[in-house]
């Protein structure tokens, strides 16, 4: 490769990092200059914590967590909210808790799925509370045992 080439693959890389390594948020607004106004963090020898803050710009968290015994482990089980404004100037608020059933989250912003109509739930419990008729209560067609007996013994 000669000289030319190089540089000017080296400047590509550069300008390359450049661009990735700078702010990707617009800079400016209330969050620029915020500053935390209230905190408040105690890590305790038995496993508790408390995590709690406040910021200028009208965020805030909320955090406590504890060791709680399951099984034979011993994690730390939290809980928490969070709140702040959108840049929509929606008022975002979350809580949460962290357990051995996992991070369970909930927010008036988070999309919920739609709920099951009452047709399709009436159908739903009638297959759980008769499996034996899968078919309609209809004979299966010469040839499908066998097939399912093969898919089976595979």
């Amino acid at each position: 490769m000669s000289r030319s080439c190089i540089m000017a693959l080296v400047a590509v890389v550069l300008c390359t990092t450049a661009t990735l390594a700078a702010p990707q948020r617009p800079s400016g607004g209330a969050d620029k200059d915020a500053v935390i106004t209230s905190q408040q963090l105690e890590v305790n020898f038995d496993g508790n914590y408390i995590n709690n803050f406040e910021t200028s710009n009208g965020i805030s968290h909320q955090e406590s967590g504890q060791p709680k015994q399951v099984d034979n482990e011993t994690p730390v089980v939290s809980q928490g909210s969070d709140s702040y404004t959108a840049p929509d100037g929606q008022q975002v608020s979350i809580t949460y808790v962290a357990d051995e059933n996992g991070f369970q989250v909930q927010g008036s912003h988070i999309p919920t799925a739609p709920p099951i109509p009452p047709e399709i739930q009436r159908a739903l419990e009638w297959n759980a509370a008769h499996p034996e008729e899968d078919d309609g209560g209809q004979p299966r067609p010469p040839g499908r045992e066998i097939m399912f007996k093969n898919i089976e013994n595979n």
